[in-house]
């Protein structure tokens, strides 16, 4: 390997013109040190959340919405999930392998973004969620608990969104129904397109918990 202090100058070369060269060629070599380093720049992280609630989002929900009253438990998450991690599975890989954007991750843990969606959703479309000591016994409670939240790519192109969630609704210690949600949407083939697809997966499952609840009340 060529190296600037091993190189084999004449012996007639004198000092100076010995430094000059040395220094030309250190320069020549930083120039294109600066030169890879900035055609390959450093990836920008992005954070994610799932979007402001806005009018067009927000589909009416039948009966009347002053029905839609329940108290909403501590949303559950495996351990997986316990974390901002933005994850994705590789199909044609290892779909068994659960994988993590380095660059990109959501605003706060899954389980926590869908508990703060349920009650903007809830509350723009004029309903209520309510803590437990604010609630008589008439009022349902509704346990969640979340086991997939990832971007799943069946090609290096090609991904859908998966949103797996249990739903326990009951009233008085009284279970009247138990529930699963599977979700899955088109997320294209990054982050950011995987970001958005979550949030219509999210705005998707609260619709269909609303009208569940309203059958109870």
């Amino acid at each position: 390997m060529f190296s600037i202090l091993s190189a084999d100058f004449p012996k007639n070369v004198s000092s100076r013109h010995l430094r000059q060269t040395m220094f030309g060629l250190l320069t020549l070599f930083a120039v294109i040190s600066i030169s890879a380093c900035s055609s390959n720049p450093t990836p920008v992280k992005q954070q994610f959340d799932l979007g402001p609630v806005v009018a067009a989002q927000i589909k009416q929900v039948t009966p009347a919405p002053a029905s839609l009253r329940f108290v909403l438990a501590d949303i559950q998450a495996s351990t997986a999930l316990d974390s901002q991690a933005m994850l994705y599975r590789l199909q044609y890989d290892n779909a068994q392998q659960l994988k993590a954007y380095a660059y990109a991750r959501w605003s706060m843990p899954p389980a926590q973004l869908i508990q703060q969606r349920i009650k903007q959703q809830v509350s723009a479309a004029g309903g209520l969620v309510l803590q437990r000591n604010q609630a008589s016994a008439d009022i349902p409670l509704l346990q969640l608990e979340l086991d997939e939240f990832s971007q799943v790519f069946s090609s290096v192109s090609n991904s859908h969104v998966q949103l797996n969630m249990r739903a326990l609704m009951s009233k008085a210690g009284k279970v009247l129904r138990h529930r699963q949600f599977q979700i899955q949407l088109p997320a294209g083939n990054d982050a950011a397109a995987g970001a958005h697809a979550m949030q219509q997966a999210v705005d998707q499952l609260i619709l269909e918990l609303q009208q569940d609840i309203l059958q109870l009340n």
